[in-house]
């Protein structure tokens, strides 16, 4: 083995890992789509318009359980981005929801069929320093106008305008190497995922 690879039952196992992980979390996937769809039918008031959080009054224990959904999703994906100063060594770092939270759970409310390619297109997930996760705001707070766009967009326009609120914001990203770039479909079952998400 001087060529430095895997002796052929080492690198069999190394397989059967990968593969297992990989049914592993598909069936993890599967489960939370379709909790977010059944939960998200229970909805009552689909007519999403934008406010500030704290003022929104209709199907408030939904939104949290989609939250939750939504973040349970973040787990299983890898981050894809990394900013500038979160790519400074040493650097502390927040994981954030490039398209906010917040909207993923309007557009699974607003159209209870659309949580699959939601989830499948528009959960990326960029790495940012504390500073910056300040800087991004809140999608109402900081970027109205964007949330606003972001409500009736064609999914497949969500993570462009996600990436959109960090050029508002001055936070420059870049995708992390080995990483897909902002809107593929296909996701890595690689890389490394801090606990703490936006």
């Amino acid at each position: 083995m001087s060529d430095g690879s895997l002796p052929l039952d080492e690198e069999s196992e190394d397989d059967e890992r990968g593969e297992r992980r990989r049914k592993i979390v598909a069936e993890r996937r599967e489960q939370l789509v379709a909790c977010a769809e059944a939960v998200a039918k229970l909805a009552k008031h689909r007519d999403i318009k934008p406010i500030l959080a704290g003022h929104v009054r209709h199907d408030r224990e939904i939104r949290r359980v989609l939250d939750t959904v939504v973040r349970r999703w973040t787990l299983l994906v890898p981050t894809r981005f990394i900013s500038t100063g979160a790519a400074r060594s040493g650097a502390k770092r927040h994981r954030e929801h490039v398209v906010p939270a917040r909207v993923l759970v309007d557009r699974m409310i607003m159209n209870p069929d659309e949580c699959r390619v939601l989830f499948d297109t528009a959960v990326i997930i960029a790495s940012v320093t504390p500073v910056e996760h300040r800087k991004l705001g809140g999608i109402y707070t900081h970027h109205e106008e964007l949330y606003r766009r972001m409500l009736p967009a064609d999914v497949s326009r969500l993570p462009g305008l996600g990436n959109q609120r960090y050029l508002d914001s001055g936070v420059k990203i870049r995708p992390i190497i080995g990483s897909d770039p902002i809107g593929s479909r296909s996701r890595t079952l690689r890389g490394v995922a801090a606990r703490q998400t936006c």
